[in-house]
């Protein structure tokens, strides 16, 4: 407070003058905002011309900072000073003068205030002379001829800006900074005109724009040089100039701080019209182009109408115009809601989209309601307001809205149709609802707003259904097909994938048959995204996208496309004069421009007929004035009408003293008579008794002041009449013009009456040529018109003929395909029967092995349990034993042991239990195990708990290999380890075995557990030990990371064990787990899947460790080969996939039919592909698959059938390749030989015999030659006969493998399932091509009729491919029945032997019996009996 009170008081502490600013000072902004890092700007005040600014704080502090730290900005050092307090100035007033008769009018007084320009162009105000002074006085009682003289800083401000105006301006930037200046001047004169109260700001009433562009100048130029142009606003073949025509002007957030926009920066309804019409010609069809992109497109139209409305509210424009302007704005957003529906929220946010449609609708209703005040009615009203009510369907306030509304809006379609909708989704009626949406009478523009409501409609239904559909109890599953719930949410027949993606996205569950399982609908924390509605909501648009938001067809292009952009500045850069004010952007400015000319050519100066009577000054200081004055107005001294001066005349006058002479009757001293105003010529009161010099000084003056005024009068005069003398000689100018004019425009009327007539007669030429030409056409459409009846009478006849045509070929051809359909259905029928019987017959099949099964699985139980029994009664047998002959005494330890130990709790135990006789836990005892067992670690229980569990109560294997290192730290662990681990079971159903080879070896709880424990490096003898481990526990110290990093590497590599876990020792130096892991190299283990780092740190258990350790191990993938591997009898295995179900899938295909019709050979290849196949999955080398330990193979619980997917189950040596091979080599065996060349007809039965001989055995050659021949006389297909060769091969080949000892096949074969289904039980038949085309086609009707076909052919009708094979003619029939019976009888000498046919006696007998049945049916079903026997 001292300080500021010591400061001297003609400094402003809180303001500073800077000088020499840099010139980027320039820019207010980059001055604002250095300043301002200084503290609170208060006031900035900018001077551009001398480079220096005025910086106001809000306190000293912040001003004394900025005067020590601001004085440098980017290393342009600048001068800062305390600004000088104003005084506040008198308050000086002058009367005001019209400035063009300012000269003269100041001569007439010498006490008038007499204004002079110093050499730096300021006003000097000269002071009254005490004459004066005692006789003037102010005239305060005319306030309308007196003004306050502007402040200082306002004319300084002006002067700057002005400046800036008059400079050249050739890029973008250089011309924004003149706009800029010119709106900073027009402001600045508003501000000062109000401040004279001169212009009164209008209250209440808004500012009116005529920018007639659809950007204003100022910000195109602004826009341009800030590189702030959209793509569809730049010019051609350029990426940042801008096209003044296609620029729109931009949307600007309004702020506190922003400046009430001038009117010219507004643009009028025309100029708002025009830029629509842009957008809806130009704009808005580019978003159906594929290549625009949707989020720039939706940004720019938006940006641009959000402009027009906010101009449209600042201006307050409320105009059927205007209303249409809103209501194209909302059809906009109205539009996107659907079109953008499916876009990413930083391409199109619906929410915002909703408020600005919501603004636009809420303006159109106040809009709509001052125009109905006004008696105005809005076409479109009830179009809106049923959108109104759309879009608030979830808030029923709208029917009080609606209830306001007058009668004729109430009862319109839209609204009406907008209530439906209402009604429908209160109710939560979605059929209803989408049935609405689809009518015709829903609009496009309604649907697009009715998308809004579909999720949320749809979730609602979804819950009914699930509801109304869901099972009651939880174990039961209710479902309905996929098609129906897509139907009933209103999705369209095209789009189940979107519904089945909808439903999924809420929870439900969709199966593989197309069907949706209703459960409890989940809540998803992400809303569901709607895709665009192509078919329910945008197949309604038939129009434009402009003329769909236009609403009517829209206005011609001309409209913009014949504007030019408004240019301020001329050619050569500078602003025009027009421009300084903007009124050259007004609606009529030329014309008023061009008014303004001619009114400027008639003014003539006019001197005032009434003036007051004053005291001329000398000549001298009148010519001083008058030439002063000029020169201040930029006038010539010598200035005047033609030459003349006053300065001259009144210096002659002076000279030669003329007295005052009354010219043209006009004289000041009358005028003072008739009206005087002032009184300069009365003496004052005080010289009333003056002495004679002074009366002689008056009468001096006095003539002295009556010469002046007579110089004057003459001036006066003289002036008069050269104006008169201009006048008439204007007047006679115009009298001269205007008899040219008349002349010319005779003129021109004779020349117009004469084109008329001209024309007149050229106009009854044309149409007199018009009527003779109209009769000419007459006669030529008469004639063209019968031509055409006379034709078209021809071609009736020829439909006619044409249609009863068509009826008889239509009749024609429905009766073959009906014919044919028949067929069809007939054939599917018999199919479907035969299919029915085989299900049938293999579904009992099926439950009688269940049934035996079951059976054997329960016997199986109570064996398992009666065992049980026997071993637990056996050693209740031996403990009692036991316990007969177990002495009770227990010997004691010495006293000198007992003083020296730490404790004596566990010698006091015993002597305690033995004195008061405490019971003795004899089964402990027995297993060698102390009364702390409890506290070890049970290794079955931690196994039982984290082993996964495939199949209830069946047994579990584990094999586990603890690995520790040599020399005294191996046997600390090992110490520790036998001390922590549980080595027999504490179960009571417990089983271990004896074995020295293994730690722990043993079963209890259903695992059956074998634990190898290692020291050391491993050898010969405990690498085979370690083979088929599940888990591996190495443990090791960090001090020997050498020695623990090769027994690791080599046991991971010995063992094949994918799963490891490392315990390592530390010291009390903590090392870090990276650092071990990178030095043990673990990465290098190419084998481990699986792996997990421990750090045992001194004080912490080790058996913790080691339990996390084997829980981590257990938790990994358990090698049951459940899903990998498949167990099954090898005969089984290729009967089942060879049989009869093969040739069944063969027949499902109807496209295949064509070829087993015509192509043997195409069905032996087809036969011979599916043993290749089977032959793929046999051969495969499952060496690499997991094995069960051989040690823990005694704990394998036995089943009754080889049919199984459980590893411990697997047949011995089921990985080997021999066994493998034998099989291989089976199946090839089995294939069938090539079939030759299709025979002709008539070598059909040696073709036959020749291949029988071929594939089958000799005993039964012949015998199948027969059975194929009478199945293809009967119609059979060449698949069956094929069906029959493979089936009899296939037997003969396993009973004559039987019969070998060399070659056996192995009983049981495991293979791959994911091997099978991919080479074999997929469909390739469909896709195997045949490697020969063969033509093989003959009716066997032509070589013999059924009727006389012999039941048994002879086997020896055989032809040689080198012989010529005879014709059917020369054949004897005789000799073909005889050879037949001899074949017949020789096939039942051999009944007795085993053939391949017969493999049961019984069966054998039903053969024979339909051996000679016609019916190929029944022929398939025996061989399907003979399949299965």
């Amino acid at each position: 407070m001292a300080d500021a009170e010591s400061r001297d008081g003609t400094y402003n502490y809180k303001t500073l003058l800077c000088t020499n600013i840099p010139e980027l000072f320039l820019d207010k902004f980059v001055a604002r905002t250095h300043f301002g890092r200084f503290g609170n700007l208060v006031n900035f005040v900018l001077r551009p011309r001398r480079m220096t600014c005025t910086v106001s704080y809000a306190t000293e502090e912040e001003a004394e900072l900025a005067l020590h730290e601001g004085h440098i900005y980017n290393g342009h050092e600048f001068q800062i000073t305390y600004a000088e307090r104003e005084t506040s100035p008198a308050q000086k007033t002058e009367q005001w003068v019209d400035p063009d008769v300012q000269a003269e009018l100041s001569a007439l007084s010498s006490g008038w205030k007499s204004v002079e320009y110093s050499s730096t162009g300021k006003s000097v105000m000269k002071p009254l002379s005490s004459g004066a002074a005692a006789i003037y006085k102010p005239p305060a009682a005319l306030p309308t001829e007196r003004r306050e003289r502007a402040p200082s800083q306002f004319k300084a401000a002006k002067q700057e800006l002005e400046s800036l105006m008059r400079r050249p301006a050739y890029t973008s930037e250089e011309k924004y900074r003149v706009l800029d200046a010119r709106d900073k001047w027009m402001r600045l004169n508003q501000q000062q005109q109000q401040d004279n109260n001169q212009l009164l700001p209008t209250a209440g009433q808004a500012t009116q724009g005529y920018c007639p562009d659809m950007c204003p100048e100022k910000e195109r130029v602004l826009r341009e040089f800030q590189r702030q142009v959209a793509v569809y606003e730049l010019q051609e073949n350029s990426d940042d100039l801008i096209s003044h025509k296609l620029a729109i002007k931009q949307y600007s957030r309004s702020s506190a701080d922003q400046e009430t926009p001038l009117p010219h920066e507004l643009r009028a309804e025309p100029a708002l019209h025009m830029t629509m019409c842009y957008l809806m010609h130009e704009i808005m069809d580019l978003s159906e182009h594929g290549q625009t992109p949707i989020g720039d497109w939706f940004h720019f139209v938006w940006d641009r109408t959000r402009s027009i409305r906010k101009e449209i509210t600042q201006q307050e424009l409320c105009s059927l115009s205007a209303v249409k302007l809103v209501e194209q704005c909302a059809r906009f957003h109205i539009h996107c809601a659907a079109r953008l529906v499916a876009e990413d929220p930083s391409v199109f946010d619906s929410k915002i989209n909703a408020e600005n449609l919501t603004k636009c609708l809420q303006t159109l209703k106040y809009m709509y309601h001052d125009l109905r005040l006004k008696g105005v009615q809005c076409p479109r009203e009830a179009e809106f307001r049923g959108y109104i009510v759309l879009l608030n369907l979830a808030d029923a306030n709208f029917l009080w809205d609606i209830g306001q509304l007058p009668v004729e809006l109430q009862n319109c379609a839209q609204v009406r149709q907008a209530i439906k909708f209402y009604l429908a989704l209160q109710d939560t009626n979605i059929v209803r609802f989408f049935q609405l949406l689809r009518e015709r009478e829903t609009s496009y523009l309604s649907a697009c707003i009715l998308v809004t409501y579909f999720t949320r409609l749809r979730v609602l239904g979804l819950h009914r259904l699930s509801q109304a559909y869901r099972a009651p109890r939880k174990h039961e599953i209710s479902s309905l097909p996929l098609a129906y719930i897509s139907k009933l949410l209103g999705f369209p027949p095209e789009q189940e994938d979107e519904a089945a993606y909808f439903l999924q996205h809420y929870g439900l569950e969709i199966t593989e048959s197309a069907r949706v399982i209703l459960t409890r609908i989940d809540t998803p924390e992400a809303d569901y995204k709607l895709k665009r509605q192509l078919e329910l909501v945008e197949s309604k648009r038939q129009q434009s996208v402009g003329e769909c938001i236009c609403g009517e067809t829209l206005p011609p292009a001309t409209l913009y496309r014949n504007h030019r952009p408004h240019n301020s500045f001329n050619e050569q850069g500078y602003l025009q004069s027009s421009a300084w004010t903007a009124k050259d952007q007004m609606p009529n400015a030329h014309q008023d421009e061009a008014a303004s000319n001619r009114a400027d050519e008639k003014n003539v100066f006019k001197v005032p007929m009434n003036s007051i009577k004053m005291k001329l000054p000398p000549p001298a200081e009148v010519g001083t004035m008058t030439s002063r004055e000029g020169e201040a107005k930029g006038l010539k001294p010598s200035g005047g009408f033609g030459g003349f001066s006053f300065t001259q005349t009144l210096e002659k006058v002076a000279a030669s003293k003329v007295a005052p002479a009354n010219t043209t009757g006009f004289s000041f001293t009358q005028a003072a008579k008739e009206k005087p105003m002032f009184n300069f010529m009365a003496p004052p009161s005080s010289l009333s008794s003056s002495s004679p010099l002074v009366e002689q000084q008056q009468q001096t003056q006095q003539a002295q002041e009556e010469a002046k005024l007579a110089a004057l009068q003459q001036a006066i005069a003289a002036a008069k009449q050269r104006q008169m003398e201009l006048v008439a000689k204007r007047q006679e100018e115009n009298a001269i013009q205007k008899q040219k004019q008349a002349e010319a425009k005779a003129e021109a009327e004779a020349e117009a009456k004469a084109k008329r007539e001209q024309q007149q007669l050229l106009q009854q030429q044309q149409q007199l040529q018009r009527q003779r030409q109209e009769a000419e056409a007459e006669a030529e459409r008469q004639r063209i018109l019968r031509e055409a009846q006379a034709e078209e009478q021809r071609q009736m006849e020829n439909e006619r003929k044409l249609t009863k045509r068509t009826e008889t070929l239509y009749q024609q051809l429905i009766e073959e395909n009906l014919n044919k359909i028949c067929l069809k259905q007939l054939r599917l029928h018999e199919v479907t029967v035969q299919s029915y019987h085989n299900l049938l017959d293999n579904l009992i099949q099926t439950l009688a092995k269940q049934s035996y099964h079951q059976h054997h699985y329960e016997l199986g139980l109570m064996r398992h349990y009666w065992q049980r029994w026997r071993r637990y009664r056996r050693c209740q047998r031996q403990k009692d034993s036991l316990i007969q002959s177990l002495p009770l005494h227990f010997e004691a330890s010495p006293s000198e042991d007992l003083v020296d130990a730490e404790s004596a709790e566990e010698p006091l135990r015993l002597m305690r239990r033995y004195r008061q006789g405490e019971p003795c836990n004899y089964r402990q005892l027995l297993a060698g195990l102390d009364e702390q067992c409890w506290l070890k670690l049970d290794l079955w229980q931690l196994l039982s708990k984290a082993l996964p569990q495939l199949r209830p109560g069946a047994r579990r294997f584990y094999k586990l290999v603890i690995s520790l290192p040599a020399g005294s730290i191996g046997d600390q662990l090992e110490y520790q380890l036998d001390r922590g681990l549980l080595q027999h079971p504490l179960a009571d159903s417990g089983d271990t075995k004896a074995d020295g080879r293994f730690y722990i070896l043993g079963l209890a709880q259903g695992i059956a557990l074998s634990v190898v424990k290692l020291r050391g490096q491993q050898d010969h003898r405990t690498n085979r030990l370690i083979q088929h481990a599940n888990g591996l526990v190495c443990l090791g110290h960090a001090q020997h990371l050498s020695e623990a990093k090769q027994r690791f590497h080599s046991l991971a590599e010995v063992s094949g064990c994918p799963y490891m876990v490392l315990i390592m020792q530390q010291t009390t130096a903590y090392q870090q787990q990276k650092d071990l892991i990178k030095q043990l190299y673990l990465e290098d283990l190419k084998r481990l899947k699986e792996w997990r780092f421990f750090s045992q740190r001194p004080g912490r258990s080790l058996m913790q460790t080691v339990q996390l350790g084997i829980t981590f191990l257990a938790s990994q993938p358990f090698p049951s080969c459940g899903s990998l591997l498949q167990q099954v009898e090898s005969r089984e295995f290729i009967v089942n996939h060879l049989g009869l179900e093969f040739f069944q899938r063969l027949r499902q295909d109807c496209f295949l039919q064509q070829l087993y019709q015509k192509s043997p050979q195409f069905c032996q290849q087809v036969y011979n592909e599916a043993v290749r196949r089977l032959q793929l999955v046999a051969g495969e080398d499952l060496s690499m698959m997991p094995q069960l330990p051989s040690e823990l193979v005694i704990y394998v619980e036995p089943i009754t059938t080889s049919n199984t997917t459980r590893l411990e189950h697997f047949s011995p040596n089921w990985q080997s390749i021999e066994a493998r091979q034998k099989l291989v080599q089976i199946l090839e065996d089995i294939k069938l030989p090539t079939l030759s060349d299709s025979p002709d007809p008539s070598q059909l039965c040696t073709w036959l015999l020749d291949y029988a001989q071929l594939s089958q055995s000799e005993d039964n050659a012949d015998t199948i030659a027969m059975q194929s021949m009478q199945m293809l006389v009967n119609g059979a297909e060449y698949l069956d006969v094929i069906e029959l060769w493979a089936t009899e091969r296939l037997k003969y080949i396993l009973g004559h493998n039987e019969k070998q000892k060399d070659s056996v096949l192995p009983r049981c074969l495991v293979y791959k399932v994911s091997t099978l289904k991919t080479h074999f039980q997929n469909p390739w038949f469909f896709d195997f091509q045949q490697s020969n085309n063969h033509n093989f086609k003959f009716n066997l009707n032509n070589i013999m009729p059924a009727s006389n076909l012999p039941l048994i052919s002879s086997p020896t009708i055989r032809t040689s491919a080198t012989s010529p094979s005879p014709s059917l003619n020369e054949l004897d029939f005789h000799d073909i029945v005889g050879k037949a019976m001899a074949v017949l009888e020789r096939s039942h000498l051999r009944q007795e032997r085993q053939t391949l046919r017969d493999l049961n006696g019984t069966q054998s007998r039903e053969k024979e019996q339909e051996w000679n049945d016609p019916d190929p049916k029944r022929q398939r079903l025996t061989n399907k009996r003979n399949y299965e026997n």
